[in-house]
């Protein structure tokens, strides 16, 4: 394969991940939603925030989203470096891309020399 094609597949596997991640994420959300409605309920049955809290062990939603978000955001930057690395082979320049994504253009640098 090409520098090109290497560079373009990097970009496709980066937001193939990045899409299986946004899902758990999203998952992680309605799961954290769903326990925060239910500590609500209780907390208005009058249950106080040690039983509410102790309910659910180790497996609580709260890693479970921490997890979900550390990965996310990993997996976000895996993709965001290959995109950028693709973006500046194709003739965009630092400055263009900061000013399309929204970070500086030494932001923009750190992402190209990553890998």
């Amino acid at each position: 394969m090409s520098g090109s094609q290497d560079a373009r597949q990097a970009v496709i596997e980066g937001a193939t991940q990045e899409i299986a991640q946004l899902e758990q994420l999203i998952q992680a959300c309605r799961n954290m939603q769903d326990e925060l409605r239910e500590s609500l309920v209780l907390m208005g049955e009058g249950y106080t925030m040690t039983t509410i809290l102790g309910r659910g062990g180790k497996n609580t939603v709260i890693p479970q989203l921490t997890e979900s978000l550390d990965c996310t955001n990993a997996s976000r930057r895996i993709g965001r470096s290959a995109m950028i690395r693709l973006a500046l082979h194709e003739g965009m320049t630092t400055r263009q891309l900061g000013e399309r994504l929204g970070i500086s253009r030494q932001l923009v640098e750190r992402y190209r020399d990553e890998r």
